[in-house]
């Protein structure tokens, strides 16, 4: 396997920042307490999940012939900026698992993944070029624009910086785009073909196991107001939580609107299993008719 240019700059930067937080004191600190809350259960079971079926996704693309080792840095890239980005954007409170959401999230990683990896780690600058200028400029401009993010006294700086981030992307894929039209035979390789649509293939597989840990997110939050509120009854919560999974099961955004609405509330501090089913089944219908009235 050989690296482009940038891919070496960038695996040199990496090196050297590793090297100077371990030389630092305070950095260390900070990632000794980072390193205890990803070393945590939950998330040692969902990164062991996330990276265990990509790797079972690698091994059946390679015994179809579709991958080999020179396709590794672009499968490390997507795991971490691909899979692993859409479970913790899957996790973030607020999030509607709808179809928008998952449609929305496979073109964001053929977005990042095609034309800010592929294409232009297949038209690199020279490695002074990419170590020097290119790497250390957009890693810089991408902590400001998320550090101005959140700041009310920042807002105007933000959005010059993202102003500048978008301005930047366009210039680039507009190069990227040059040397497409100007090399467009390197493209029509077999290899290179296969290389291109990697992102896509392994997008697409992994959107199973991406609604399958939506539905544990979903469940998971809803379970939690059922505990909170059932606790001088635990065996009847139990109850309530196998009833929740058979009236909704996969309907995630169903559930999800269940949950953010105060029926559920109701639902949990009631003392009656029939009343609760009595419940949660007025609310399926009363939603019914709504939809239908809109329609």
């Amino acid at each position: 396997m050989i690296l482009t240019s940038r891919q070496l700059a960038t695996i040199t930067w990496l090196v050297i920042f590793v090297v100077w937080a371990l030389t630092n004191t305070g950095v260390r600190k900070s990632i000794r307490s980072l390193l205890v809350t990803l070393f945590s259960l939950k998330l040692i079971i969902l990164f062991t999940v996330i990276i265990g079926y990509n790797v079972a996704m690698v091994l059946g693309l390679w015994r179809v012939g579709y991958w080999d080792v020179t396709m590794l840095y672009d499968t490390v890239v997507f795991i971490a900026i691909g899979a692993i980005s859409s479970v913790s954007r899957a996790a973030s409170r607020g999030v509607t698992y709808d179809r928008r959401f998952f449609f929305k999230t496979l073109l964001v990683n053929l977005e990042v993944m095609v034309v800010f990896v592929f294409l232009l780690d297949f038209y690199p600058f020279r490695f002074w070029v990419e170590f020097l200028l290119i790497i250390p400029f957009f890693t810089l401009l991408g902590i400001l624009v998320v550090g101005t993010e959140h700041k009310e006294n920042a807002k105007k700086a933000h959005q010059l910086f993202k102003v500048l981030q978008a301005s930047i992307g366009l210039l680039l894929i507009a190069y990227v785009l040059w040397q497409v039209v100007k090399n467009y035979e390197q493209l029509m390789h077999i290899e290179t073909l296969f290389s291109l649509w990697l992102p896509f293939v392994m997008s697409l597989l992994f959107m199973p196991v991406l609604f399958l840990l939506c539905a544990v997110f979903a469940y998971e939050d809803a379970f939690v107001v059922l505990s909170l509120k059932g606790r001088d009854n635990e065996r009847l919560t139990r109850w309530k939580k196998q009833r929740l999974f058979l009236h909704f099961g996969l309907n995630l955004k169903a559930l999800q609107m269940f949950r953010r609405s105060t029926v559920i509330h109701e639902y949990a501090r009631e003392k009656s299993a029939d009343i609760a089913i009595d419940c949660l089944n007025s609310w399926s219908d009363n939603r019914s008719s709504r939809q239908t009235e809109l329609e």
